[in-house]
């Protein structure tokens, strides 16, 4: 496109050049699986907590909820308004057993308690899944790139995909988190800057974004609606995005792998933490984006893009100053590169952890895990390239993503329930209720008519109902399959767990506190931002 300059084109190029240099920086001292997949367990929370938003701050989302804002203005906020609530759940439950049980994938959690075959089956269908979606990422920013320069989309896919392989290959976990850390900022930087700009050229400013939103419906978050084929209501969105994201952030190993990596509990939960209060702040911005968008289309009465994706890049390349269109681009990269650097990363290690240490190579040293371990992010990087190839016929690609997930996850996250909270099921049990959960969400979704923000409280019903029950039709689990994965407050031997924790009484002491304050405090969060998002809608109805 004509309004991409050279001079655009360098600090796009510089960018991408300078990340790709940090990355490698930390590739030199790794000489082992934990130092590629871990971090060496060293990294603080604060910069995996800046680490997950930037990938929840992806292009997908830098894309596609402009869009949705264009399309439909704040009314899909609610798919991000339970994000509070899940993270309680995830800190006070998921982390502490989590991070006890020392392990690199979470699915080696379900070996140890429902057997090998609940791992393998587990560990699969990740692969499955994050691959899937790892395509749909990858494909995202290629549009973008597209749109800029008039190259082919699956020439720049290409393109993307040598440059997100090669980076995550040299860096492991650590390069992830800390160049992810950067790209948090450039990304906001990019999303503020098309804020401001796209202000400067309204007549009236945010005066003309209020009145076109009121009039047209734009700031209607909450559709008190109960009926369920409605696509975001209030009620799916808190019932149903509350498991999405339980699910997304607590059993998808792309995410808690970093939480896996932080020293302590503490240091876990804060990273969560981090997401709770930032995720909704973040998504607004973005759906804001595309509000303005739809002010300045109708102002100056244009006919947007068929695909809405391409909504801000093509704005971006067309009306911004020469060197600014390269900064907000490269936030677009920023993005693309946090997510599949993440993506790569995680399915690396539960390919290796998961299946070739298990079958393959069982006592190989750790070197050659470690290259072994490279090779499989080569790996994964060109299955996801095969899979963008054809991401563009899934429609708009954050739903997707979500969609992909939804097949998957709500059934993934009884299995996890139940081994955490239930010292009745078993091996069994957990396949039965995980099989189950999964034909139960793909029969909803192909015969029914409701919105796929419910398959994954469907999955959980199910695998959670179902793997209890078949549980009973076999012998209860042992003792020692119990120890370090049912949470200690539901375990049978609590006595003996009350007398181990006794001569650390007061650092305990210290962190319940903390951790019941953190919670307390996301709860008022979620509170505050119902309040406020209802005032809004109150205000643009009155």
């Amino acid at each position: 496109m004509e309004g991409f300059t050279l001079f655009d084109t360098i600090v796009l190029i510089g960018y991408v050049g300078l990340i790709a240099w940090i990355g490698s920086r930390f590739g030199k001292g790794q000489h082992s699986t934990q130092d590629y997949f871990l971090g060496g367990r060293s990294i603080p929370g604060w910069a995996i907590g800046l680490s997950v938003m930037a990938t929840q701050a992806s292009a997908i989302t830098f894309i596609g909820a402009p869009g949705w804002g264009f399309e439909g203005g704040l009314e899909r906020l609610v798919t991000f308004i339970n994000v509070p609530l899940a993270m309680i759940l995830l800190i006070l439950v998921f982390v502490p057993v989590f991070h006890r049980a020392g392990i690199y994938s979470i699915y080696e959690l379900l070996e140890r308690r429902f057997g090998p075959a609940t791992r393998t089956l587990t560990a699969l269908l990740f692969l499955i899944a994050r691959g899937l979606a790892t395509g749909v990422v990858l494909y995202a920013p290629a549009l973008v790139l597209a749109v800029v320069t008039g190259w082919s989309v699956n020439l720049t896919i290409v393109i993307m995909a040598v440059l997100a392989i090669s980076y995550t290959v040299m860096g492991g976990i650590s390069a992830v988190i800390w160049t992810d850390v950067i790209q948090m900022f450039v990304l906001w930087a990019g999303a503020l800057l098309s804020v401001f700009l796209l202000l400067s050229s309204l007549p009236g400013g945010m005066g003309d974004v209020l009145d076109f939103g009121v009039a047209s419906g734009m700031f209607n978050t909450f559709d008190l609606s109960f009926d369920l084929s409605v696509e975001y209501t209030l009620w799916a969105g808190l019932l149903g995005g509350f498991f999405l994201h339980v699910a997304y952030f607590g059993t998808d190993q792309s995410q808690i792998q970093r939480v896996l990596s932080s020293p302590s509990v503490l240091d876990a939960q804060r990273s969560l933490l981090i997401g709770g209060y930032l995720l909704i702040p973040q998504m607004l911005l973005f759906l804001l984006v595309g509000v303005i968008l739809a002010t300045y289309y109708q102002q100056h009465g244009l006919t947007p893009p068929e695909d809405l994706n391409e909504l801000l890049p093509r704005y971006v390349v067309e009306a911004f100053p020469s060197g600014m269109a390269g900064l907000v681009i490269a936030g677009v990269f920023a993005a693309a590169m946090s997510s599949l650097d993440s993506a790569l990363n995680s399915l690396s290690a539960v390919s290796i952890r998961d299946f070739y240490g298990r079958y393959v190579k069982p006592d190989a040293s750790e070197a050659h895990y470690l290259k072994a371990s490279r090779v499989a992010t080569v790996f994964w990087g060109l299955y996801a390239t095969l899979f963008a190839f054809f991401a563009g016929n899934l429609g708009p690609v954050i739903e997707a993503v979500n969609q992909i997930g939804s097949w998957f996850y709500g059934a993934l996250l009884g299995t996890f329930l139940l081994a955490i909270f239930s010292h009745r099921t078993n091996a069994r049990g957990a396949v039965a209720g995980l099989v189950v959960g999964m034909l139960a969400v793909w029969a909803v979704s192909s015969l029914g008519n409701i919105s796929w923000l419910y398959n994954n409280t469907i999955g959980v019903a199910v695998s959670v109902a179902v793997g209890y029950a078949v549980s009973l039709s076999a012998p209860a689990p042992r003792a020692e399959q119990l120890g370090d994965v049912v949470i200690d407050e539901t375990a049978p031997d609590m006595q003996a767990v009350l007398a181990a924790r006794a001569d650390s009484a007061p650092e305990i002491g210290r962190e319940a506190r903390l951790t019941r304050w953190r919670c307390i405090g996301l709860f008022a969060w979620f509170v505050v931002t119902m309040a406020l998002l209802a005032l809004l809608q109150g205000w643009a109805n009155g």
